[in-house]
Order: structure tokens, then sequence, then C-alpha cells
């Protein structure tokens, strides 16, 4: 319990950003408090916010498989921002759809491999792959200005 005072803040977000709501972000929050043995309170935070979308995971997991089947359109005239303020990122974050955004914040922010993360997203790792790439993209679209044009 002592690491979830400790932590409490940084796992509410981690929560939130991956549900993308706040009430099941304190769904999530409040199942993960009943566990007091926890010794990765990461992992279970990660569990139980998933476990709060899993309809909203597999509608979205069935998008990204018809996107991968797409060539991807990157637009090369951006530039990045040079500071980005938390809630711009969280905002960012969680416009994503909900299975590219669980499949990049995992593997990108939580470290996890492609592997970990197929088996917790329910999802093959190949699927899980492209969906990363499809995070990565859509967060860096949405913390990028267009590029001004002078003239």
């Amino acid at each position: 319990m002592n690491i979830f005072e400790e932590q409490s803040s940084e796992l509410f977000s981690l929560a939130f950003l991956l549900t993308g709501d706040t009430e099941r972000s304190v769904e999530a929050f409040d199942r993960a408090l009943d566990y007091d043995d926890s010794e990765n309170p990461r992992e279970l935070i990660i569990g139980e916010a998933l476990g709060t979308m899993r309809t909203e995971l597999r509608t979205s997991r069935q998008r990204t498989a018809e996107l991968a089947e797409e060539p991807a359109c990157v637009d090369a005239k951006l530039q990045a921002r040079p500071e980005i303020a938390q809630g711009d990122f969280e905002e960012a974050v969680i416009s994503i759809d909900a299975f590219p955004r669980c499949a990049m914040l995992l593997t990108i922010f939580e470290g996890m491999s492609i592997r970990a993360a197929s088996a917790l997203l329910n999802a093959d790792e190949a699927l899980t792959r492209v969906a990363q790439r499809i995070g990565i993209v859509e967060l860096t679209r949405h913390l990028t200005a267009p590029a001004l044009q002078v003239g």
C-alpha cells in the first residue's frame, strides 16, 4: 500500500493515459488497491486499466488491422514544438485510438517487449508492432505544428 501512496499520482496518470477516461482510470486504480501484496504496482495498474477497456480494445484492434493493410501517409513538413505541456501531451495521447495508444504506451513508455504487450493486449505480435507505429505517428502528428511557409 505504501508504494501505491508514494506513486499514486504517477500510477493514476498511467491508468488515465491507457484508458483515456477518468472514470475507468479511477475504477482501475481502485481495483489495483485491492491487491495489497503487489510487488509491481505499475504492472497491476496496467492490467486493471486494460481490463476496464476490453470491448474498446477489441474494436480498436479491428480498426488497426484494417489500417495495417493500407499504405501509411506521413506528412514530412512537420516541425516539432520546443516544449510540450503535460496537458497537451495527455490530450495528444488520449486522442489516439485505444489499441495503438496502449501498444505505444506499453512498449515505448513502459519499456515492455512487443511479445509482452501483445499478450496483455490479446493480439498477435505483428499487429501490436503495427499498432505501436500507428501510435507513434499519431502522437507525433498531435504534438507537432505545421511548418510555417515563408513567402
